[in-house]
């Protein structure tokens, strides 16, 4: 169940509950016996906007009862009707392969890299991805090109890839009638990323252009492969702390989802003594020097943290202020922590 539970929160569905049948229907084909819906049958009941607003009656539970032959009879498979009408089509998310091998990287210049990454960190699909996340994508994306008058997507199609704009310039076309033209930094198709759904608009070259591409599997991949190995990472480092070592297998987990990575210049205070603490750091790349201001008002300096040193726990068990000023110091490159922003319930 964890795994269903980790594709549910990368993927987010739109329609959670038949996101969860088809999972479990692919993942268990021998447990879940007979198939409750397939997608096509899905597809074809095109008003239905959910799985939840349908119910598919099983031969065996109209067994049960051997008075109602009549009832018996009639409710061999049977599809109540929906309960809501609409014209909205479905949308399905694909189920994830964790067995995947590394994602190939497709082989590009150092100039061309360096585009990818520049483009991708205006886009605000990408904006809440890590740099080793966004280093990943960069190197699995591939460059198209296409001649003026080509169509890049057809509206209607099912979508499997999304493309940023390089040079040149894409028109998008909604029935016949053009909503908007993607130049230099531009970007289209970022529901492909995220579901199997159908084109929303036609996309034709309106110039010879230049893109690059990525596909909704690679994509997917990348999210999965990194939540894990990150996740699977912190839990490791939140295991070392001395006052977290009575946590249960549970609660390092939830911890570890809950920590950020914030990332500190040379120099810059992380918290100062006196302030009121809210939040619990752990060191991941650099490191810091902890000062404290004495009776007489001098400075001094008190500790010397490294990697996988933690501070800022008072706040996890009192109200106290901060007990000492943390400066980020420089070390082997930049100076990455994870933070734990607690709120008060």
């Amino acid at each position: 169940m964890l795994n269903l539970v980790e594709s549910l929160l990368i993927e987010k569905p739109e329609n959670p509950i038949g996101f969860v049948v088809e999972f479990l229907q692919k993942k268990y084909p021998d447990q879940t016996g007979r198939a409750v819906l397939t997608r096509n049958q899905i597809e074809s009941h095109g008003t239905c906007e959910s799985l939840s607003s349908t119910v598919l009656v099983d031969q065996d539970h109209a067994d049960d009862d051997d008075d109602d032959d009549d009832e018996d009879d009639q409710s061999d498979d049977r599809l109540l009707p929906c309960t809501r009408n609409g014209k909205r089509y479905s949308v399905f998310a694909e189920i994830v392969d964790e067995t995947q091998d590394d994602v190939m990287e497709v082989k590009k210049t150092a100039d061309e890299k360096m585009r990818i990454l520049e483009l991708l960190q205006r886009q605000v699909l990408f904006k809440h991805l890590e740099e080793e996340q966004r280093e990943l994508v960069a190197r699995a994306m591939s460059v198209v090109e296409y001649k003026s008058g080509e169509h890049i997507v057809k509206q209607g199609e099912d979508g499997d890839a999304f493309y940023l704009v390089d040079c040149g310039a894409v028109e998008g076309w909604r029935n016949e009638e053009l909503i908007h033209t993607y130049g230099p930094g531009g970007a289209f198709g970022e529901l492909a990323l995220m579901y199997n759904a159908p084109r929303a608009a036609t996309c034709r070259a309106a110039s010879d252009c230049r893109l690059y591409a990525l596909g909704r599997k690679v994509f997917k991949v990348i999210l999965m492969k990194t939540s894990n190995e990150k996740r699977s990472q912190t839990k490791s480092i939140l295991q070392n702390v001395d006052i977290l070592k009575q946590l249960t297998e549970v609660e390092l987990l939830t911890m570890a989802d809950s920590m950020q990575e914030v990332v500190y210049e040379e120099g810059d205070v992380i918290c100062r003594q006196g302030d009121a603490g809210s939040s619990f750091y752990i060191i991941k790349q650099g490191g810091a020097t902890c000062t404290q201001v004495d009776a007489q008002g001098q400075h001094r300096e008190v500790a010397r943290l490294t990697v996988g040193d933690y501070f800022g726990e008072i706040a996890l068990l009192t109200t106290k202020p901060r007990q000492a000023t943390v400066t980020a110091t420089k070390s082997n490159g930049g100076v990455k922590y994870l933070s734990d922003h607690l709120i008060a319930s």
